[in-house]
C-alpha cells in the first residue's frame, strides 16, 4: 500500500462502506434523506506530507444536467482547515438521497509557507460515492493521491474547477465511476489501492503515486514557478489554473508530455514507491481474475454495468460486477464450448455462440446458448435454427433480434428473442459472405459482417451487398455516423467504410496497431482496437475528427503496463471504462475512464447514455 506517511487518524470507517450496491441501477428515490444533525464528517487536507491550513472545504453533490456541469455545494456553512490541516463538517448538510453521489473539494490554503501566505492554485478532491454511506465515523484524508484517483475514474464526468455531473439518464454510469475511484484509492487513509479492490486484482499503484508526486510540486509551493512548470506540461490546449484541472488534463491526454510530467518528480517526492522510469502513457488499468476465466474471448456490458465474458474453454460464461468482483467463482455453467462470440440483448439476456456442440445438438455444428441475468440457461440445449453452423460472433439489434455470423457455411443467421429463425434454413448471404469472423448491427437493423476480403451488409429481409476492402478482417463495428470500421488483422491496420461501402481511411501500423483483433467505438466516435500480438490497445480518431484514423494512442498503444497478453475482445461501458479480455493471462483488464461513455448493452451503433 502506498500513501501518506506519518499520522493516520480515526480510520474507523471501512473503505468498502463508502459505496453500496455497485453495479445496480441508481435511483434518487426510495431512501429517506439523512438529517443535518445526524451527520458529522472529519478529515485532513495534506499536500504531500505537509498539512494545508486555511483551505476551504466543500461537499458537492454531482450534477444531473450533463457531463461536467450542475454540481452544487451541500454545505450550509463555510468549512476551513485548521493549522494541522484538519476540518470537521458537523450537521452542515443534508443528503438529497442515499444514492446521491458526493465528493469533497479543498481549495487554496497554506501548505507550510510563511504565516498569512496561501497558494491559490491548490485544488484537491476526494470521491466519496453514495451520500447515504456517510456517517459520524467518516474520516477522509484528502491529498494528491485521492485527487488523481478521482480524476482517473471520473474524467468523463468532470468539468473545470472540479465540477462533476452526468446526463440525467446516466445515473448508473456516474455511480459506477465513483465505485471505480474506490478501487483505485482509499479516501479513509489517503492511499492506494482502494479498500474495495477484489482479491487478486492489480492496480497500477506506482503510476498513481507518481502522478500524485507530479502535482505535489505545485501544491507544496507558493503557486509560482513550480505551478507554472506543472501547468506547462499538463496535456494539451490552454494551460490549467489549478492542480485538479492539471491532473484532469494529463489524464485526458495520456500520450502527451508523458516524460515531462514524470520529470517533475524525484526520489525525494512525498509519495513512494513511485515509478523508477517514465510510463509509456498516463492511462490507468486494473487487471481482474477468477470467475471462471479460461481463455476469455468476447465480452459485453449489461445495463447495470456488469461485464459478461465468454470463455473458449471451461463450459461457462463469467460475470463481473462493475468493480471487478466475479459473481460466480467458476462462472455460470452451460452448454457452451469453443466460444468466440457473446452479445447482450435488449432484455438483458446474454447470448453465447458455441462453435462446437455434442453430436445430438445440430450434429456438432454449434449452437446459441442464452443466459438470463441470474446466470441461468433459458435456451435448453441451444438454438440451432436459421442456418446456425459453426457460429463465431453475435450482435444484438435494438428491436430484440439477434444476428449470428456463421463461419461454417459462410452465412448469417437472424433469430427472434425467443430463438425462432427469421433467416432461411441455410442462413442469409451465400457466396457473398465468405468465412465471416465478426458481426455488427447498424441503425437500420442491417448486419455488417467481417468476411474474407472485405465486408458484407445483410438486411433483415436477406438482401446482400459485398464490399471489397481488406484481407482477413477479424473485427467490425459501426460508429454513430453510420460508418463501418474493420480490424484488418494480418495487415495491422483498420479500415473505415462509408455506409455505402466506400473506403474512407486505412490507418496502418499507427497508434500501436499490431494484428488488431477486437474493435469498439465510443459515443464520441473514437475507435478502440485490441492488438493481439502487440499486448496493447489502440485508440484512433473517429468520424467526427478532421482526420479520421489519426492515432491518439502512442506508437506502443495504450495499456501495455497492464500486463495484456493476446488481448482479444473489447467493450465499453456507461462510465467510460474500456474492458479488454487478456486471453494469454486469463484476466479481464479495465482501462479506467478512458473512453466516452456509451449506453449499455450495445444495441446497434453506440449512443450516449
Amino acid at each position: 500500500m502506498a500513501g501518506r506517511r506519518g499520522e493516520v487518524a480515526l480510520l474507523s470507517l471501512a473503505s468498502a462502506a463508502w459505496l453500496c450496491g455497485c453495479g445496480a441501477a441508481a435511483t434518487e428515490t426510495g431512501n429517506a434523506a439523512l438529517q443535518p444533525s445526524s451527520l458529522s464528517i472529519a478529515g485532513t487536507v495534506h499536500g504531500g506530507q505537509q498539512p494545508i491550513s486555511g483551505a476551504s472545504v466543500y461537499l458537492y453533490q454531482a450534477g444531473a444536467a450533463g457531463p461536467g456541469v450542475g454540481a452544487s455545494n451541500l454545505l450550509t456553512t463555510s468549512v476551513v482547515t485548521d493549522n494541522r490541516g484538519g476540518f470537521k463538517i458537523s450537521g452542515d448538510f443534508t443528503c438529497p438521497a442515499a444514492t446521491t453521489q458526493v465528493y469533497l473539494v479543498a481549495q487554496g490554503g497554506n501548505p507550510g509557507l510563511a504565516s498569512g501566505a496561501t497558494n491559490p492554485a491548490i485544488l484537491q478532491m476526494a470521491a466519496l460515492g453514495d451520500c447515504g454511506a456517510l456517517n459520524s465515523n467518516s474520516f477522509i484524508q484528502m491529498n494528491e493521491i485521492t485527487t488523481v484517483g478521482a480524476v482517473w475514474a471520473l474524467q468523463q464526468f468532470m468539468g473545470a474547477g472540479g465540477i462533476v455531473g452526468a446526463n440525467p439518464t446516466n445515473a448508473t454510469g456516474l455511480r459506477n465511476a465513483f465505485a471505480s475511484a474506490a478501487n483505485l484509492v482509499n479516501v479513509a487513509s489517503g492511499s492506494t489501492p482502494g479498500g474495495t479492490l477484489p482479491n487478486g486484482a492489480v492496480v497500477e499503484t506506482a503510476k498513481i503515486v507518481t502522478l500524485a508526486d507530479a502535482i505535489s510540486v505545485c501544491i507544496n509551493s507558493d503557486g509560482g514557478a513550480p505551478c507554472t512548470a506543472l501547468f506547462a506540461v499538463s496535456g494539451s490546449g490552454p494551460a490549467p489554473a489549478n492542480t485538479l484541472d492539471a491532473a484532469l488534463s494529463i489524464v485526458r491526454n495520456p500520450a502527451v508530455h508523458v516524460l515531462d510530467v514524470f520529470n517533475l518528480t524525484s526520489a525525494l517526492s512525498p509519495f513512494q514507491p513511485a515509478l523508477a522510469a517514465a510510463p509509456i502513457d498516463w492511462t490507468m488499468s486494473v487487471a481482474y481474475q477468477g470467475g471462471g476465466l479460461d481463455l476469455p474471448t468476447a465480452l459485453g456490458v449489461d445495463a447495470s454495468g456488469n461485464v459478461w465474458v465468454a470463455n473458449y474453454f471451461g463450459n461457462a460464461v463469467s460475470e463481473f460486477t462493475t468493480t471487478g468482483s466475479p459473481l460466480a467463482a467458476n462462472g455460470f455453467a452451460g452448454p457452451v464450448q469453443d466460444v468466440y462470440g457473446l452479445a447482450i440483448d435488449s432484455a438483458s439476456n446474454v447470448w453465447v455462440a458455441s462453435r462446437d456442440t455434442p453430436y445430438a445438438v445440430n450434429t456438432a455444428d454449434g449452437s446459441l446458448t442464452v443466459f438470463n441475468q441470474a446466470g441461468q440457461v433459458i435456451s435448453g440445449s441451444g438454438f440451432t435454427g436459421g442456418g446456425v453452423y459453426y457460429p463465431g460472433s453475435v450482435a444484438a439489434d435494438p428491436d430484440g433480434n439477434v444476428w449470428i455470423a456463421d463461419y461454417g457455411d459462410s452465412a448469417a443467421t437472424l433469430l427472434t428473442p425467443s430463438g425462432s429463425a427469421l433467416s432461411t434454413g441455410s442462413g442469409f448471404g451465400g457466396s457473398l459472405t465468405p468465412f465471416p469472423l465478426a458481426i455488427a448491427v447498424d441503425a437500420h437493423h442491417n448486419a455488417w459482417l467481417a468476411v474474407q476480403g472485405g465486408a458484407t451488409k445483410i438486411g433483415p429481409d436477406g438482401t446482400v451487398a459485398n464490399y471489397r476492402c481488406c484481407g482477413d478482417p477479424s473485427g467490425i463495428a459501426v460508429d454513430p455516423g453510420g460508418n463501418v470500421w474493420l480490424a484488418d488483422y494480418y495487415a495491422s491496420r483498420l479500415v473505415e467504410l462509408s455506409s455505402a461501402g466506400a473506403v474512407l481511411a486505412t490507418p496502418t501500423m499507427v497508434g500501436g496497431l499490431q494484428y488488431p483483433q477486437g474493435i469498439a467505438i465510443d459515443s464520441a466516435g473514437s475507435v478502440w482496437a485490441t492488438n493481439y500480438h502487440g499486448g496493447s490497445l489502440t485508440e484512433l480518431a473517429g468520424y467526427m475528427s478532421a482526420t479520421p484514423g489519426a492515432p491518439i494512442s502512442e506508437s506502443a498503444g495504450f495499456g501495455s503496463a497492464s500486463g495484456l497478453v493476446e488481448p482479444f475482445g473489447v467493450a465499453l461501458d456507461a462510465s467510460g471504462n474500456v474492458w479488454v479480455t487478456s486471453a494469454g493471462t486469463n484476466q479481464l483488464v479495465e482501462i479506467v475512464g478512458a473512453a466516452s461513455p456509451i449506453r449499455t448493452p450495445l444495441l446497434g451503433p453506440p449512443q450516449q447514455p
